[in-house]
């Protein structure tokens, strides 16, 4: 359809898609920042994004004729957590052993009575997809453990912990980012950055994203205490304004191959969790390393 009667035909749909989506914002907002105030609370709900991640990445992949293992997929991207989680109580980084045991445990569980024709298949899909998902958003765990005392930023009476303040940096400037790229394309976007993959993103929308997750950046140094340079901070922004849109290029890239929209529908308005934390993918672990080299030369 087209023109004024397409939009009228269009707009009780599209009011309806955004009550659901306002819905369901107003009821995650509160509990990120509640899983994100306490240490225990993050690496709950992280390691829960990872079951359901990998559980909603390796049904898509079953809609394709593929066959990965869920249980292997599971135990090796909870594995990865559970390695982030321990670095402090342990004092060592056991995120090398748990890989190699994963790329051993994922290879040996296709030696298993069944039918071998796809199993070097299977196992890259199981290790490479458990590891995509587990190990990236572990990333939230080690950000949540760094320490660094703040310096009183002005929302200081509202008691934020230390790591929370570098959760929240990342949620806040991928959030504003994917925000800004959203409405900049909207109305001024003109040249399209990956018409196969999502036809609806724009370089100027990119641009927009950009600016703003610079500016959000920037910004969450003086209200959240932020131990680090404006430069630092600026050069982080940068970053994980790259870093995002590539994260939400490359899930459209593995549904696109499989040819699904949506990779599940459990968040109303929103789709499946995958959908919701495929920039986060990408700008937990850029975040994160780079908020420790600010931290080096601040």
């Amino acid at each position: 359809m087209d023109g004024a009667n397409a939009a009228s035909a269009d707009s009780p749909s599209r009011a309806s898609s955004l009550t659901r989506r306002l819905a369901s914002v107003a009821i995650l907002i509160p509990a990120i920042i509640a899983a994100g105030w306490w240490s225990l609370a993050t690496v709950t709900a992280v390691a829960v994004c990872v079951a359901l991640g990998i559980i909603e990445l390796f049904a898509i992949l079953r809609q394709g004729g593929l066959t990965p293992r869920l249980g292997p997929g599971l135990a090796l991207g909870l594995a990865l957590c559970a390695t982030a989680a321990l670095r402090p109580y342990t004092g060592l980084d056991v995120t090398g052993l748990a890989l190699t045991l994963g790329v051993g445990l994922t290879l040996c569980y296709e030696l298993l009575p069944r039918d071998r024709g796809a199993s070097l298949q299977s196992w890259a899909l199981t290790f490479t997809g458990a590891v995509y998902i587990g190990w990236l958003l572990s990333a939230f765990i080690l950000l949540r453990q760094i320490d660094t005392p703040l310096r009183g930023g002005l929302l200081a009476p509202l008691g934020i912990p230390r790591g929370a303040a570098w959760l929240f940096l990342v949620l806040a400037i991928t959030w504003i980012q994917d925000s800004a790229a959203y409405f900049v394309g909207r109305s001024l976007g003109r040249h399209q950055m990956a018409p196969i993959l999502s036809p609806k993103k724009s370089w100027e929308g990119f641009a927009g994203g950009m600016l703003a997750s610079i500016l959000t950046a920037l910004a969450a140094v003086p209200l959240l205490g932020l131990p680090i340079s404006a430069v630092a901070a600026g050069l982080i922004g940068a970053a994980a304004g790259v870093a995002g849109p590539l994260g939400d290029l490359g899930e459209s890239l593995i549904k696109r191959q499989i040819g699904v929209k949506d990779s599940g529908n459990l968040i109303p308005g929103h789709g499946g969790i995958l959908d919701r934390m495929d920039s986060l993918l990408f700008t937990g672990p850029v975040v994160y390393y780079g908020v420790l080299l600010g931290l080096a030369f601040s």
